[in-house]
C-alpha cells in the first residue's frame, strides 16, 4: 500500500510514522514529499502518527492507495494532571500544581525518585546533602520553609492516594512512575487539612490498558566519580605549614631541615612517608547497575501492569578485606522492586482495583567511621603519619598522633561492616461502582491498604589486631601502644532499627456532570482513617480521621469556582482541639473562550487567570507526641537518715502539658496566569503567592527561667513566607520530522519570623523576629589584625579601639578581626549579628532541552540554586583539625599581609581563627552553584528495520550531576553541604551511564 501524509492546511509530512499493527508488527516513515510505501495484508491495521498531529488507524481492507490527513494535536488544552484524591484538566484548574511525567524522567541515572526532580518542577526545592549509596535521597520542600518546626516543613508525600514518607519515596522505581504533581496552594491542598501545610508531593503510578501485551526491557550499566574531588597538601607542605604554626605559638619546630628534605624528594617511604590518603582508600570510579521489565496490557475485563527491577551501586572505596574472612567493608546499595497493578471490570457497573507493591533493600557501609571524615581528620592521620603499609605487608599505625589509631586502611580492613536491610511491602483493594441507575455521573469508591516496613542492622567487627610502627634506622618494628599480637576473631550484633504497620481505609461518593452542554458540576465527599503503629515511637497507634468535600463548577470551560473543605483531626491533641476545618476557595476565568477574545487573537489557545485562597494545616510537633499531658519521670536515688548506699526511689516532674496546644494553620493566597499560544508551541505558567503561618508551636523564651520547670511548646509563633515561581516553554517541529523543545524553570520564595515569643535581647541585631528562618548569626569580619592593632593593644591605653575576644589566647597579627557591634571593647556573644543567609536556596531554576530527529534524541538540564549561605567548620578548614589544603598556602604572614585570604596558622583550636568557636562572615559565604544535572543522548532503530516482534530498541548515554559550577573558592566542598558541618558527608557523585531500552 502506498499514499501520502499530510497536514490539515496541505503541507506534506516528510518523516511521519507508518506502523502495521498486529503479530507481525512493522513499519516505515514517509519520505521528504510525505509519501511512503510498505507491504500490508488485507486484516492489517496500520497506524499513522507524527509529533505535534494525532495518529490515526485504518483497516487496510482491499485498498493499495491510502492518503492520510492528519490533524494538529490540541490536547495540551486537555492535559490531565494529578490533585489530591483525583484528576484535573489544565484549562479548568484553578489551583497552582505543577507536574512532570514519568517518562521524562526515566532516564536519570539515580536511584532516588526525589532526585530526579530538581530544576524540574516550579516550587520545588532541593537539596542533595550526601552521595552515600542508599542515602543520597535529597531534602526537599515546596515554596521553600515557614514553619519554625524544623520537621514541620516536610511535604506531604501521597502515592496512589497512600501516605509515604522521604525514605519510602526514595526507594520508588521510576519505572513505576506514570506521574508526578506538587500541589502549592490551599485550593489544592486544603482537603489534606491539618497535613496540607507544606504542600503535597502526588505520585501516580503507571496501570494497564486495553491492548496487547506489551513488554518493555530496560538495562543500565553506569558509573560513579565524585563531583568534586578534595585536594591536601603533601608530606613537604604540611610539615612547613607545621613548622610555621609551631613558630607563630613561641614553640619548637617538630622538624628539622633533613625531615624537609626526605619528605620533599621521597628517600625515605617509611621513615617520612607521603601519603595522600584520599588516593590510598578511594578508588576513581565505582560502578551501578539497573535493570527494569515491566509488562502491561488487557483486556475488556482485566487489565495489568507488572513491574520489577534490580539497582545496585557501588562504593567507592577500596577492597582492603581479606578474601578469606569474606567481609565486605564497602559502601553498596542493593534494590528490589516489585509491583503488580490490577484493575477489573465485575460489570459494566463495578470495577476492581488491587495493587501489591513489595521493595527490599540493603545497605552496606564501614563499621563506625565515615570515611571521608576520617581523611579530613588531622588529629587522627596525616600525610606522614606512616606508610598503608610496613614492608613486610602488616598494618600500621598513626604513630605521631596523639591515639595512634591504625591507619584508615587498616580500620577499613578489620573494622567490618554495618548492613541496613529493609522490606517495605503495600498491599491497597479497592473498588469502583457506577451509580448512574440513581443519578447520572453518580459513583461510589472505597479503598482499604494496608503498609509495613521492618527494618533491622547487621553488624560484623572485631576490635583487636595488630598494627606496628617500622623503624628503617634500626629495622626494628614495634607494636602499637594495645598490645595486640594476634587478630580477634568477628563478632556479630543484630537489632531492629523500626518496625511500623499502616492501615488506610478511604470511602469516597463522586458527582460529575454536564448540563445543557455548558454547565460542569463535579463533587466529591470523603472519609478518610488512618492508623500507624511504630515500634520507635509507642505501641499505641497513630490516628488521623477527617472528612473532605470538593465541588467544582465550570461555565463553558470559561468561569471556574472550586470550593475544598477538610475537617479532620488527630489524636495527638486533646480531644477538644482535635478537629478542625480547612476551607479554601478557587476561582478562575479562562478569557481565551470568549468569542471576541477568540476574534481578536486567533493565535492565543489558552489564557487564564486564577486566584485561590484558604486554610489549611500541620500537626507536625516537636518533642512528646502528647504535648497535652503532665509527664512524671522515675529519677536517681535519694538517700535517707544516716545509712549511705541505700537510694530510695524518686520521681520528678517533666516539662509543664499544655491542654491547649492544636496544630500549626496557614493562610494561602495565590493568584497565577496560564497561557498557551501558536498551537500550544508557547506556554507558560506564573505564579505569586502569600502564606502567613500562625499558631506555631515553640517553647516560649520569654518566660523567666526562675520558674524552675520546662514548658512545653505553645501556639504562639508567626511566620509569612512569599514569592513567585513559574515556568515558560516552547515547542518547536518541522515537516522534516526535527522537534525541539525547551521549558525554563523559576521559583522564588522568602520567608520572615514575624513572632517567636523570644526573650527580650540587650540588643536588636540580637533578635531572630524580623529575620528568615534559619538565620545565622554571627560576627563580622573586618579584616586580619595588624602590627599597629597589637602595638595599640599593648601601650595599655584604656582608650585603644581595638576590640580583643575575652580568652586566655591574646590575640596576634594575622588572626581574623571582628566587628565590635556595642562598642565595648570585648568580642564575645553580643557581637554576633545576622550573616549571610539561611542555607536552604531562596531561588532555584532549571533549563531543559529536548531533540529529536529521525530516531536521534538529546536532552539536557541545568539546574542552579542562588541565594544562600554555608560555612565548614572543625575538621573541614581548620589547621590542626583538618589536613592542610590549598588554601592554608594563602595565610596570613608578615610578607604577604596586604593578599592573604587565610588567617595565620596555630596549633591551638581556640583563638579567634577558630570557625566553630568564633562563627563569623569570614567563614560563611554567599553561594551559588549550576549544574549540567542531566543528559541524554540516544538513538532508536528503525522500527521497520526490527526483527522477532521487536517494536522498539534504543541505545542511550546519559549522566548526572556532568558539571558543576560554583561561586566560591575558599571551599573544596559540594555545594549542597549542610552548613556549620565539616562538610565530610559521602562525596556527590557524577553518574556516566549507558542503557539499552528494548520493547516488544
Amino acid at each position: 500500500m502506498s499514499g501520502t501524509v499530510s497536514s490539515s492546511d496541505g503541507e506534506t509530512l516528510p518523516g511521519a510514522t507508518v506502523v502495521v499493527k498486529g503479530e507481525n508488527p512493522h513499519g516505515t516513515t514517509t519520505e521528504i514529499d510525505g509519501t511512503y510505501r510498505i507491504n500490508v495484508a488485507p486484516g492489517d491495521v496500520v497506524v499513522f502518527s507524527f509529533v505535534g498531529f494525532l495518529p490515526q488507524e485504518f483497516e487496510v481492507g482491499n485498498r493499495t492507495q491510502l492518503d492520510v490527513v492528519l490533524q494538529m494535536d490540541e490536547t495540551a488544552l486537555d492535559e490531565v494532571v494529578v490533585v489530591g484524591f483525583g484528576e484535573a484538566k489544565r484549562i479548568t484548574m484553578t489551583g497552582a500544581v505543577s507536574a512532570v511525567k514519568g517518562a521524562d524522567i526515566r532516564d536519570i541515572p539515580t536511584p532516588s525518585v526525589q532526585n530526579t526532580l530538581q530544576g524540574r518542577m516550579p516550587g520545588f526545592f532541593s537539596q542533595q546533602r550526601s552521595g552515600q549509596p542508599g542515602r543520597d535521597a535529597s531534602d526537599f520542600f515546596i515554596r521553600g520553609v515557614s514553619s519554625l518546626n524544623p520537621a514541620g516543613n516536610e511535604p506531604l508525600i501521597i502515592v496512589d492516594d497512600i501516605q509515604y514518607s522521604y525514605d519510602q519515596l526514595s526507594q520508588i522505581n521510576v519505572n513505576e512512575i506514570e506521574s508526578i504533581s506538587i500541589l502549592k496552594d490551599a485550593s489544592t491542598t486544603a482537603i489534606y487539612g491539618i497535613k496540607g501545610a507544606n504542600g503535597v508531593l502526588v505520585v501516580k503510578t503507571r496501570r494497564g490498558t486495553k491492548g496487547a501485551p506489551k513488554i518493555n526491557l530496560r538495562v543500565e550499566q553506569g558509573f560513579q566519580t565524585p563531583v568534586r574531588r578534595p585536594s591536601f597538601l603533601d608530606a613537604y607542605n604540611t610539615a612547613t605549614l607545621v613548622n610555621e604554626a609551631y613558630r607563630n605559638d613561641g614553640l619548637n619546630e617538630p622538624f628539622n631541615e633533613q625531615d624537609l628534605e626526605a619528605f620533599k624528594n621521597g628517600t625515605d617511604p617509611y621513615g617520612h612517608p607521603d601519603v595522600n590518603w584520599y588516593d590510598v582508600v578511594f578508588k576513581q570510579f565505582a560502578s551501578q547497575r539497573n535493570a527494569n521489565l515491566d509488562i502491561s496490557g488487557g483486556d475488556d475485563k482485566l487489565r495489568y501492569f507488572i513491574n520489577g527491577g534490580a539497582f545496585s551501586q557501588n562504593g567507592l572505596v577500596k577492597d582492603f578485606s581479606d578474601p578469606n574472612n569474606e567481609v565486605n567493608n564497602n559502601y553498596f546499595y542493593r534494590r528490589f522492586n516489585y509491583r503488580t497493578n490490577l484493575d477489573f471490570d465485575v460489570s459494566k457497573t463495578t470495577s476492581l482495583r488491587l495493587d501489591v507493591t513489595t521493595r527490599f533493600m540493603n545497605i552496606n557501609e564501614p563499621r563506625g567511621q565515615n570515611v571521608v571524615s576520617e581523611i579530613y581528620n588531622f588529629a587522627k592521620i596525616r600525610p606522614y603519619s606512616a606508610p598503608p603499609l610496613n614492608p613486610d605487608g602488616s598494618y600500621t599505625y598513626a604513630y605521631d598522633t596523639d591515639e595512634k589509631l591504625p591507619t584508615i586502611n587498616a580500620r577499613i580492613a578489620n573494622g567490618g561492616y554495618s548492613r541496613t536491610r529493609r522490606t517495605d511491602m503495600n498491599f491497597l483493594f479497592g473498588f469502583d461502582q457506577d451509580l448512574g441507575f440513581i443519578t447520572k455521573g453518580l459513583s461510589a469508591e472505597a479503598r482499604i491498604a494496608y503498609s509495613s516496613i521492618e527494618e533491622n542492622n547487621r553488624q560484623v567487627f572485631r576490635s583487636s589486631y595488630p598494627t606496628y610502627h617500622y623503624d628503617p634506622e634500626s629495622d626494628t618494628y614495634s607494636i602499637d601502644p594495645r598490645g595486640n599480637y594476634a587478630y580477634g576473631t568477628y563478632a556479630v550484633l543484630g537489632n531492629q532499627n523500626y518496625s511500623s504497620k499502616n492501615i488506610n481505609l478511604q470511602a469516597f461518593l463522586n458527582y460529575s456532570n454536564t448540563f445543557d452542554e455548558d454547565h460542569s458540576v463535579a463533587g466529591t465527599f470523603l472519609f478518610n482513617r488512618q492508623s500507624s503503629t511504630a515500634v520507635s515511637w509507642a505501641a499505641v497507634p497513630n490516628n488521623f480521621q477527617g472528612f473532605t468535600a470538593k465541588t467544582a463548577y465550570t461555565y463553558k470551560d470559561k468561569f471556574l469556582i472550586d470550593f475544598n473543605l477538610g475537617y479532620n483531626g488527630t489524636d495527638r491533641f486533646e480531644s477538644g482541639e482535635r478537629y478542625g476545618f480547612f476551607p479554601a476557595l478557587g476561582l478562575g476565568y479562562s478569557i481565551s473562550q470568549e468569542p471576541f477574545f477568540k476574534e481578536k487573537f486567533p493565535k492565543v489557545d489558552l489564557l487564564k487567570l486564577r486566584m485561590s485562597y484558604g486554610l489549611v494545616g500541620s500537626d507536625r510537633t516537636t518533642g512528646d507526641r502528647y504535648l497535652y499531658r503532665q509527664v512524671y519521670y522515675n529519677g536517681g536515688g535519694y538517700t535517707l537518715g544516716e545509712t549511705a548506699g541505700i537510694g530510695y526511689p524518686t520521681i520528678y516532674e517533666g516539662d509543664l502539658g499544655n491542654p491547649n496546644v492544636t496544630w500549626e494553620k496557614s493562610r494561602k493566597f495565590d493568584v497565577g496566569v496560564d497561557g498557551d499560544l501558536f498551537n500550544n508551541r508557547v506556554t507558560f505558567t506564573i505564579d505569586y503567592f502569600h502564606e502567613y503561618r500562625f499558631d506555631q508551636l515553640v517553647t516560649k523564651e520569654d518566660i523567666p527561667l526562675m520558674l524552675g520547670v520546662g514548658v512545653a511548646p505553645t501556639n504562639v509563633a508567626e511566620t509569612q513566607n512569599q514569592g513567585f515561581d513559574g515556568q515558560i516553554g516552547y515547542r518547536f517541529y518541522n515537516r522534516k520530522g526535527l522537534e525541539i523543545s525547551t521549558n525554563f524553570v523559576f521559583s522564588y520564595a522568602k520567608n520572615k519570623i514575624l513572632y517567636k515569643a523570644e526573650a527580650q535581647q540587650a540588643y536588636p541585631w540580637l533578635a531572630e523576629t524580623g529575620e528568615s528562618i534559619g538565620q545565622p548569626f554571627g560576627y563580622t569580619f573586618e579584616g586580619f589584625y595588624t602590627d599597629e592593632d597589637i602595638a595599640t593593644l599593648n601601650d595599655a591605653d584604656p582608650n585603644n579601639n581595638v576590640a580583643v575576644p575575652q580568652n586566655d589566647v591574646p590575640v596576634q597579627a594575622g588572626d581574623l578581626k571582628y566587628k565590635d557591634l556595642n562598642g565595648d571593647g570585648i568580642l564575645d556573644n553580643i557581637d554576633q549579628g545576622p550573616i549571610g543567609m539561611p542555607n536552604l536556596p531562596n531561588t532555584t531554576l532549571g533549563w531543559s532541552t529536548n531533540f529529536f530527529y529521525k530516531g536521534i534524541s538529546a536532552s539536557f538540564l541545568f539546574q542552579g540554586s542562588f541565594g544562600y549561605s554555608f560555612s565548614v567548620v572543625g575538621t573541614g578548614i581548620e589547621s590542626f583539625k583538618s589536613q592542610f589544603q590549598p588554601i592554608h598556602l594563602e595565610r596570613w604572614t608578615p610578607e604577604t599581609a596586604d593578599t592573604a585570604t587565610f588567617p595565620r596558622l596555630t596549633t591551638n583550636p581556640t583563638t579567634v581563627n577558630s570557625s566553630a568557636a568564633y562563627p563569623s562572615d569570614f567563614w560563611l559565604i554567599d553561594a551559588w552553584y549550576i549544574r549540567l544535572k542531566t543528559i541524554d543522548i540516544g538513538y532508536e532503530l528503525p522500527a521497520s528495520k526490527l526483527p522477532w516482534g521487536i517494536n522498539k530498541t534504543r541505545f542511550y548515554l546519559n549522566a548526572y550531576n556532568l558539571f558543576t559550577w560554583t561561586s566560591y573558592d575558599k571551599y573544596q566542598q559540594d555545594p549542597e553541604i549542610s552548613t556549620n558541618t565539616a562538610g565530610d558527608a559521602y562525596l556527590n557523585q557524577r553518574v556516566l551511564n549507558l542503557g539499552l531500552q528494548i520493547t516488544f
